[in-house]
């Protein structure tokens, strides 16, 4: 009991210190230009003319602009345009056409710290947006076949609500109230998170789980470090698998290229902390979820097959 216990206090300052001193002011800097260039129809602007090109793979303007943020932000920046998109009340296919293509995109917050070893994020940041643009595609024909056919979020309508808020002051107010919203929802999910990983560490579940499984990692050609790498990415996320990585690069001179093959399915949101945090953000993406996951899946397998041809 007093491990739990010292475990939960543990997760939980941790939790706070990554919600407030990371996650808040990255989306209250987001969220309020988000909310600025909004109110001045810049937003509008680049999604309309963002539209065209991105059609072609299921993405609207703010899907497109969705992925950019991942990619040169983090993987809690795209929270701002899926918000706006759910408020907007965009079509359900478009919906999960974004929130599979964000799922299957490698976050700058991951790939950036891997230029201290060598390794040119340049390269996994577009492997990751073509594993999205399949992602979305695939998300897309899914739903547009089960459900009418839909149109993206409208990029001309001018919000009485917004025009009424063009200063800049006024901007930040919103968007400083849309992050403390999000903040406060994401907070409960990184606790959960952390104390299940520091559960696993603490008592050897992790350790006892890939001797168990040595003789399938050895079907399988991967080694329990691979194993080690997985299962915390899936329970804590990317950037623990990133500080692993680094890690061991540095204790067992782990290859570059065996960490560029690896990161296909180590840097991406499609894990417990990244899925929990954007569907908590954006409630609406629970109906499109399941359709999401699987193909942001199909996505991340497309990056891996290109990485592995590279």
């Amino acid at each position: 009991m007093t491990i739990l216990i010292t475990t939960i206090l543990d997760a939980g300052r941790s939790a706070v210190d990554i919600a407030i001193f990371t996650f808040l002011p990255l989306m209250i800097v987001t969220f309020s230009l988000m909310r600025y260039l909004e109110g001045m129809s810049a937003l509008r602007s680049i999604a309309g003319k963002a539209n065209p090109l991105f059609r072609l793979f299921g993405l609207d303007g703010f899907g497109a602009l969705a992925i950019i943020q991942l990619s040169l932000v983090s993987s809690a920046a795209p929270v701002a345009a899926l918000s706006l998109m759910a408020h907007k009340r965009t079509s359900e296919k478009f919906m999960a056409a974004a929130f599979a293509a964000v799922l299957a995109a490698a976050p700058a917050n991951a790939s950036f710290p891997l230029a201290s070893i060598g390794i040119d994020p340049g390269l996994i940041i577009i492997n990751g947006v073509c594993g999205a643009l399949v992602a979305s595609t695939l998300a897309c024909w899914i739903v547009g076949r089960r459900s009418s056919p839909g149109k993206p979020c409208s990029c001309d309508r001018v919000d009485d609500h917004d025009l009424a808020r063009r200063d800049l002051l006024a901007a930040i107010n919103r968007g400083g109230a849309d992050a403390i919203g999000v903040v406060s929802a994401i907070l409960p999910v990184l606790v959960i998170s952390l104390a299940l990983v520091r559960l696993t560490e603490s008592t050897g579940a992790l350790s006892a789980f890939t001797c168990a499984a040595q003789p399938l990692l050895q079907l399988l050609g991967a080694s329990q470090q691979d194993v080690l790498f997985l299962l915390t990415k899936c329970l804590a996320g990317s950037s623990a698998a990133v500080t692993l990585l680094l890690s061991a690069h540095k204790e067992l001179s782990l290859p570059p290229e065996k960490i560029i093959h690896g990161s296909a399915f180590l840097l991406n949101p499609l894990d417990l902390p990244g899925l929990s945090i954007l569907v908590a953000s954006v409630p609406a993406l629970r109906s499109v979820a399941g359709v999401a996951v699987l193909s942001a899946l199909t996505g991340i397998l497309v990056r891996t097959a290109l990485l592995a041809w590279l």
